[in-house]
């Protein structure tokens, strides 16, 4: 079943056996550079006062990243140490940062990074960005991005286009983005 989430909503989701056993929760999600999937989770200990980890899962250890948690066949799914500081990936790390468009135009500030849950894959289709001056109770949409997408520390460069296919929740997100790639097609 393939399902939206943002990045925020899976940090924190056990990382289960399928025999049962909770052995981590995810820290964050590391995604691929060039095409946005998801390469793997850095992971923390359970429980309120544990810390990060040194292991890592891979994608190609997951069983199924579900709504409410992220199934292993087993325990040596995990492995270690961390590499994740060695991979850069667009969306990830940019919360805060500045969303530009090609054309130049602060539109606002990222707020998360949308994902796509399929069977086999996991990828970044768009970011939940908080619009107008920056400040705390101010108004958020999904924005569809093409990828690869543009993006640092510090700005993420979106097509102008994206905003007009911008929506409020997830529900509305697969038809957005699909306006999103038909329009960018038609201006090609």
């Amino acid at each position: 079943m393939a399902f939206l989430t943002r990045v925020g909503d899976v940090v924190g989701r056990p990382v289960v056996t399928l025999g049962g056993d909770v052995i981590a929760q995810i820290k964050d999600v590391v995604l691929d550079p060039g095409d946005g999937r998801v390469t793997m989770f850095t992971l923390s200990g359970r429980g309120l006062l544990s810390g990060p980890l040194r292991e890592v899962l891979h994608w190609e250890g997951v069983h199924a990243l579900g709504m409410d948690a992220v199934m292993v066949a087993a325990r040596s799914a995990v492995a270690g140490p961390d590499e994740s500081r060695s991979v850069g990936a667009p969306g990830a790390g940019v919360s805060g940062a500045r969303v530009l468009t090609a054309e130049g135009e602060d539109m606002g500030r990222v707020a998360d990074v949308v994902l796509d849950v399929e069977q086999d894959a996991a990828r970044m289709v768009g970011y939940e960005v908080r619009l107008g001056d920056h400040g705390a109770g101010e108004a958020t949409v999904l924005l569809p991005v093409p990828l690869p997408a543009a993006a640092s520390g510090e700005n993420v460069v979106v097509p102008e286009a994206s905003f007009r296919f911008a929506v409020a929740d997830l529900a509305g997100f697969r038809e957005a983005a699909a306006g999103l790639e038909q329009a960018l097609k038609e201006a090609r």
